[in-house]
C-alpha cells in the first residue's frame, strides 16, 4: 500500500496593495502660486485701476473679425504642432520615455540640476561677476543712474560667461542649451512685468510713468516679436521633445493665449493706431477691451507670462535632471 506524500500548498504571492493616492506636488504648488497671484493681482486691480483712456463699446468690438482671425492663426499653429508630435511619437516610439525622476540620494547631493548651474565657468570668474552685479547697485543709485542703466549694469557682468555657457552646453546637449536659455529670458521678462506692476501701486495707476526697467523697450512690436518667438519656440520644442513633456504643453497653450492677444494688438497699432493708442490697447481680455475682464492690460499680460513662465520653468527642471543622466559629469570648475 503506497502513500501519497502531500506536496505543502505553494503559498500565493501577495499582491501589493495600491499605493495610495496623492496629487502632484509640483501641480498643487502651481495652483497655489497661480492663486496668490490672482488674488493679489485682484485686490491691485481693485485698489489701483489704470487711468487711460477707453473706447466706446461700440469701437472696442469695430474689428472683431481681426480678433477671430487671430485666434484662428494661433489655432492653426497648435493644431499643426498636435498634429505633427502625433505624427512623431507613431514615427519614433522609441523616444517617448518621460525623463526620469531624481533619486533621493541625487537630489540630496545636488538640489539645482548640475545641467542648469555654470559648469564650465571658474569659482573665481563667478565671484568677480557677483562682485561687480552687487556694486553697480549702489553705485547706480549714488549717480543718479536712469533704472534701466542700473539694470543693464547688473546683468552686464553675466553677459560673456552666460553666452560662453550657452555654446559649450549647445554643444553637449544640443536643443536644451536653447530651452534653457528660453527660460532664462522669460525669468528676466517677468521682473520687468513684475516692476511694471510694482511702479503702478507706487503711482497709483500712472501708466505713463510705469514702463519697467527698460521703458525704452516698453513698445507693441517689441512686445509682439518677443511672445511670437517665444510662442514659435516652445511648439518647436514640444516637436523636438516628441510631446513627452506635460509641463511644456501647458506653457504653450498659455504662450498662444497670449500670442492670440499680441497679433491682435500688433494689428491694431499698424493699421489703426489712432483707435490704439485711444484705448484699444487693452486688447481682447483687458479692462474694457472687446471682451474684456476685471484687470487691466498690465496685470493681464503679467498673469499671461507667469502662466507660460512657471510650468515652462518645472518643464526645464525636468528636462534637466534627464540630461544629468544621460551625459557624463560636467568637468570641475577651475579653482
Amino acid at each position: 500500500m503506497s502513500t501519497t506524500v502531500e506536496t505543502p500548498p505553494v503559498p500565493s504571492q501577495a499582491t501589493p496593495p495600491p499605493a495610495p493616492w496623492s496629487p502632484d506636488r509640483r501641480f498643487v504648488g502651481l495652483a497655489i502660486v497661480v492663486d496668490v497671484v490672482a488674488m493679489t493681482l485682484a485686490y491691485i486691480a481693485v485698489t489701483v485701476p489704470i487711468a487711460g483712456p477707453q473706447l466706446t463699446d461700440g469701437e472696442a468690438h469695430r474689428y472683431w473679425l481681426v480678433a477671430v482671425g487671430s485666434a484662428l492663426v494661433v489655432v492653426t499653429g497648435v493644431a499643426y504642432v498636435i498634429v505633427r508630435t502625433l505624427r512623431l511619437r507613431r514615427m519614433h516610439p522609441d523616444q517617448l520615455a518621460a525623463p526620469a525622476k531624481a533619486t533621493v540620494a541625487e537630489r540630496e547631493r545636488s538640489f539645482i540640476p548640475r545641467t542648469l548651474r555654470l559648469e564650465i565657468t571658474s569659482r573665481r570668474t563667478k565671484r568677480i561677476a557677483t562682485a561687480i552685479s552687487l556694486a553697480a547697485v549702489p553705485v547706480a543709485w549714488a549717480v543718479g543712474a536712469p533704472w534701466w542703466l542700473a539694470w543693464f549694469a547688473v546683468l552686464a557682468p553675466w553677459i560673456a560667461p552666460v553666452t560662453l555657457e550657452t555654446r559649450w552646453k549647445y554643444a553637449t546637449y544640443g536643443v536644451f542649451a536653447i530651452f534653457a536659455l528660453m527660460g532664462l529670458l522669460q525669468m528676466l521678462h517677468m521682473v520687468e512685468h513684475s516692476v511694471q506692476v510694482g511702479q503702478l501701486v507706487a503711482t497709483s495707476g500712472d501708466l505713463s510713468l510705469s514702463h519697467g526697467l527698460f521703458g525704452q523697450l516698453d513698445f507693441e512690436a517689441v512686445h509682439f516679436v518677443t511672445d511670437t518667438i517665444l510662442w514659435i519656440g516652445l511648439g518647436l520644442l514640444i516637436l523636438v521633445m516628441r510631446g513627452r513633456n506635460a509641463w511644456l504643453w501647458v506653457a504653450f497653450i498659455a504662450a498662444s493665449l497670449h500670442e492670440v492677444e499680441h497679433l491682435y494688438l500688433f494689428w491694431m497699432h499698424i493699421f489703426d493706431n489712432n483707435m490704439y493708442l485711444s484705448g484699444g490697447f487693452n486688447g481682447i481680455m483687458g479692462d474694457e477691451g472687446m471682451i474684456g475682464s476685471p484687470l487691466d492690460r498690465p496685470y493681464l499680460h503679467y498673469t499671461y507670462n507667469l502662466i507660460v513662465f512657471v510650468p515652462m520653468l518645472i518643464a526645464i527642471w525636468d528636462e534637466a535632471r534627464h540630461m544629468d543622466r544621460r551625459h557624463a559629469p560636467a568637468p570641475p570648475d577651475a579653482a
